[in-house]
């Protein structure tokens, strides 16, 4: 959820191929720490990171450092046995990309959730919601104003949706 820029963008911003360069520069890392040092598996990273960078484009950087950081770390892949490229791949679409889906349905939800928790009504201390209505119908009849606006509001909440 970090306002980050994405592939797209940083392409944009420092140059074509930028992109391109930092994924290089990922996978590169995954590589060197791997026990591959097949020169035809190095030469074929940059074919790879061609490729990949144009179907992540409109990922945002924070997203594909938090995929990198997890593949680092063993969570999707244990390329560091034998290196290839294409797992990279593969573990991005197919394990983080769902994975990534279900974190952000789970973020929403909860901004949702927060977000009609935060317009509940809760009366005045001493109130029950009953009699604070009662409350604000007595003082609208006897001619406060503040009292009469807060009941207009509610009642055309109400009249738009019938279980407010």
């Amino acid at each position: 959820m970090a306002d980050c820029p994405s592939l797209m963008q940083y392409d944009a911003l420092y140059g074509c191929g930028s992109s391109e360069y930092w994924i290089d520069i990922q996978v590169s890392g995954i590589f060197g720490a791997s026990n591959s040092k097949e020169k035809g598996v190095a030469d074929g990273i940059r074919i790879f990171c061609q490729s990949f960078a144009s179907q992540v484009k409109a990922y945002k950087l924070s997203e594909l450092m938090l995929f990198f950081a997890r593949y680092k770390a063993g969570k999707y892949d244990n390329s560091f046995a034998s290196f290839d490229a294409r797992r990279i791949g593969n573990a991005f679409f197919k394990e983080f990309k769902p994975e990534r889906d279900h974190e952000l349905d789970a973020i929403n939800r909860k901004r949702v959730q927060d977000e009609i928790e935060g317009r509940r009504f809760i009366p005045p201390e001493g109130y029950s919601s009953l009699t604070w209505y009662n409350e604000l119908k007595r003082r609208a009849e006897s001619g406060d104003e503040e009292a009469m606006k807060i009941l207009t509001v509610w009642q055309r909440k109400s009249s738009r949706n019938p279980y407010m």
